[in-house]
């Protein structure tokens, strides 16, 4: 299983821009991620209050208890999980997804021996300027301008037509009139302007060893473009098989065991966890406080959020409850000890200068739980019978169920 930090850095995030010589763009992408058990009663009604980084933290209440605390048999009846059995899909590894993979993957390099011509796709580096001062919005790096699109000012992507990939030139030019920032309308600027290259692209069909040469990939031949394609595709398939499989066993163990209750406090914390860590990054990147940044990226009302991140926490609890019940009934051992150094082992990598910064952003709780989710889905990778489909063999099957399903309602 992935780590909850991970899994929380992937949340939606709206992002606002202004490209330097083009519209103004924003993208909100939501991610929800639910498990596969229904709320429990106790607290489909619930809802959660608007959390912030001042309020005081579910865990240093004077009545709270851990999942490590808790008696797990009065939330969890496990299932038989030993005797499970599930079906994990392996994509397909056949010459059309090798040659599709090269053709978007392999193929794909920068051009740094001729000058940029127009419907070319140039990376570039840029810092724009008026009267001497770089202004807002107008300085980029690695962006990608396909010259003729006119999705920049007159005269930017005209001004590169010609540029050798690691030139640096002087764009003088002015904004329209009708530019959208009032700042800027009518302003003569300066920007200049680094290509650091020419995007390339071939077709496995019929690429030649120089279009790779032009393109500085290292392949000599196609025989040797094909034969890494083939082992890309062969690891990514093995990597999606591995990755279905836990899904399928963890969703399979949460489906077949009973939670007989859910405590609302686990599902708070969550919530409060998740808010305080989108709130600090919308502060950062956006200044922005957590009403402000939802209603903006998400164009829900808090109301609405809450409502959804109740429905949410509330079947990651569940999740959590068996895996807790999971990891005791194998006789697992977690101790404080292998979470401080797990954490400490893992906090450069997610920005944080110690362990306890990290478990501290995290919480406790959640940072505890991706350890014993982790131990419980190996275990059970070792325990459940996992019986390998193909995508078509996937597909004949849930048509024969349908069918079967069908016969049988006529016959009734």
């Amino acid at each position: 299983m992935k780590k909850k930090l991970a899994w929380m850095c992937m949340a939606g995030v709206m992002v606002f821009g202004v490209s330097a010589c083009g519209e103004q763009k924003s993208d909100a992408d939501v991610q929800e991620t639910s498990q596969t058990t229904q709320t429990a009663e106790e607290t489909e009604t619930d809802t959660l209050e608007e959390q912030s980084t001042e309020e005081e933290r579910v865990s240093e209440r004077a009545d709270y208890v851990g999942f490590q605390d808790l008696n797990i048999a009065d939330y969890v009846t496990l299932t038989d999980y030993k005797n499970l059995k599930v079906t994990a899909d392996r994509p397909a590894v056949d010459d059309e997804t090798i040659e599709n993979y090269i053709n978007s993957r392999l193929l794909v390099g920068k051009i740094t021996n001729r000058a940029v011509k127009e419907g070319d796709v140039a990376d570039i580096d840029y810092v724009g300027k008026k009267d001497g001062v770089a202004f807002e919005g107008g300085t980029a790096s690695g962006y990608k301008l396909s010259i003729g699109s006119g999705s920049f000012i007159p005269g930017f992507e005209e001004g590169l037509v010609g540029v050798m990939p690691g030139e640096t030139v002087d764009l003088n030019l002015t904004f329209p009139e009708n530019y959208q920032s009032a700042d800027l309308a009518g302003q003569a600027v300066v920007f200049t302007v680094t290509v650091n290259g020419i995007e390339g692209s071939a077709a496995y069909e019929t690429v030649t060893p120089e279009e790779m040469a032009e393109m500085g990939l290292s392949y000599k031949s196609k025989d040797e473009v094909w034969q890494a394609g083939k082992a890309e595709v062969e690891k990514n398939a093995d990597e999606a098989y591995n990755a279905n499989a836990k899904s399928a066993v963890v969703q399979k163990v949460v489906e077949e065991s009973t939670v007989k209750s859910v405590p609302a406090y686990l599902i708070e914390e969550e919530a409060q966890n998740y808010n305080n860590y989108l709130e600090s990054l919308a502060q950062a990147m956006y200044n922005m406080d957590l009403e402000t940044f939802v209603t903006n990226a998400y164009g829900v009302t808090m109301e609405q959020y809450n409502e959804q991140m109740n429905e949410m926490f509330t079947d990651t609890v569940k999740q959590y409850l068996v895996m807790e019940a999971v990891s005791r009934a194998e006789g697992m051992e977690i101790t404080e000890e292998m979470i401080s150094e797990k954490a400490d082992e893992e906090a450069s990598e997610y920005g944080y200068t110690s362990g306890a910064e990290l478990i501290n952003e995290v919480g406790y709780a959640t940072y505890r739980m991706s350890i014993v989710q982790d131990m419980v889905v190996e275990r059970l990778m070792e325990i459940v019978t996992i019986e390998e489909t193909a995508p078509a063999q996937n597909d004949a099957l849930e048509d024969q169920e349908d069918t079967q399903e069908t016969e049988a309602s006529t016959e009734s």
